[in-house]
């Protein structure tokens, strides 16, 4: 067996993550003091009335309550939190301490982003971008959101298929769905990275469809079978109502239909008509029409990959992770019935292309517009004045100008992959 000396050693600490472990505790342990306990009231109020229901009744109960309307994942934590608190008493106290559990995922998908550079340093370096970025954090930390739940989760599910590890790419993408459905914006882009894969290597893709099947029933057994009656009706009802629950035009994303309607923040309904169809008809259509065209270059470059029985890799990282911030982009800027915080995941995609490809316009116009978006409604438009950078139609015209700026890339990095010759990686195998 070959002998690592002194050197071999020293070179393999400074490469590795956890030489600045202690310097991301100091960072969590800080973050979480600023954020202190600032929450979105109506959020915390759902967060505290589950949390005590699931502590009170069980988890097996958690959709007795009426209000309970999330997917099953974030009450898994709920639970959690409930049995680290030890009472409804301290429940409440310490609701705000459900930030820490939502920050690991915003530090694993800073972490996961900058492992694509090389170099310990450089890695640290690449997640301060996000880590440091108000516009990604606000959402947990003020707001006290979970969408870097399943944000951070659908982000890891693209990574590892870009880096041909199907089986966990499926798991983990399962648990996205289950944490949020928003999470079904990046099925398309998934599927066109695991295509190749199927052909590649059917056997780990099929051990990988078991293993996200076996997943997903552990999930819901303590619905089904663990309650006092089986909650999967309920579940499946919350999935397939969600369409259509907040029917209006804009639900304070500042999007297309704030530019198109200074009034769309006061509750337009979007089954109004407008040449023979509804708002939330020409949303549909938009979006529809932006995802697809941002996933044209994945599809040719899949399909390539399938008829010479290879698959996308590391190379295409940064056309892959640039469609993965198009994507929700695209998403929450054309349709109806939007929140403010579905931008979300379009900031950590967006980043990790920035710090891969130095194109830094689409990310930092996002995070921009992310952050004003969600302080300017975290202080109750509708009832306080704002400064003019928070005006919504200027704010949406930050989200034209980084979908605009995003597409531009696109075409760059699609040109640039198409000019270069096949590598070793693309050949039939």
């Amino acid at each position: 067996m070959k002998s690592v000396g002194p050197r071999q050693l020293a070179g393999k600490w400074r490469q590795s993550p956890w030489r600045y472990a202690g310097l991301y505790a100091l960072l969590f342990g800080l973050l979480l003091a600023l954020g202190g306990s600032t929450a979105h009231e109506g959020d915390r109020a759902a967060w505290l009335a589950w949390a005590t229901h699931i502590f009170r009744h069980g988890l097996g109960n958690a959709y007795a309550l009426p209000s309970l309307d999330y997917n099953p994942l974030y009450h898994y934590i709920l639970w959690l939190f409930g049995r680290l608190a030890g009472s409804a008493e301290a429940i409440g106290a310490y609701s705000h301490g459900l930030k820490a559990f939502t920050l690991l995922f915003d530090f694993a998908g800073a972490l996961l982003a900058a492992s694509w550079l090389r170099g310990g340093w450089q890695r640290f370096l690449g997640s301060l971008w996000l880590l440091l970025n108000v516009g990604y954090l606000y959402n947990t930390l003020v707001w006290q959101q979970v969408d870097a739940i399943f944000t951070t989760l659908s982000f890891a599910a693209v990574v590892l298929a870009l880096r041909q590890r199907p089986g966990l790419s499926l798991v983990l993408y399962v648990l996205a769905l289950n944490a949020k459905l928003q999470a079904i914006v990046f099925l398309p882009l998934l599927g066109l990275l695991w295509l190749p894969l199927g052909r590649l290597a059917p056997r780990q893709l099929l051990l990988g469809l078991g293993t996200a099947a076996a997943v997903q029933l552990a999930l819901l057994a303590p619905f089904i079978w663990g309650g006092a009656q089986n909650y999967l009706p309920r579940i499946l009802a919350i999935n397939f109502t969600a369409v259509s629950l907040y029917p209006y035009t804009t639900v304070n994303a500042f999007n297309v239909w704030t530019l198109l309607m200074p009034d769309a923040l006061f509750w337009v309904p979007d089954t109004l008509r407008k040449f023979g169809l509804s708002y939330r008809q020409w949303g549909l259509l938009a979006f529809g029409a932006g995802s697809a065209l941002a996933l044209v270059p994945v599809a040719l470059l899949a399909w390539q990959r399938l008829r010479r029985r290879s698959a996308l890799g590391p190379a295409e990282a940064p056309l892959v992770l640039l469609v993965g911030g198009l994507l929700p982009l695209v998403f929450c800027f054309f349709n109806t019935e939007m929140h403010e915080r579905y931008w979300h995941p379009a900031v950590l995609f967006l980043g990790a292309y920035a710090l891969l490809s130095r194109r830094w316009w689409p990310y930092a116009l996002v995070s921009v517009g992310h952050w004003l978006n969600l302080r300017t409604m975290f202080r109750h438009y509708h009832h306080q004045p704002t400064w003019l950078v928070q005006h919504p139609q200027l704010v949406a015209g930050l989200f034209a100008l980084g979908l605009l700026t995003g597409f531009y890339c696109l075409y760059q990095e699609f040109r640039r992959r198409a000019s270069l010759p096949m590598t070793r990686g693309e050949v039939a195998q």
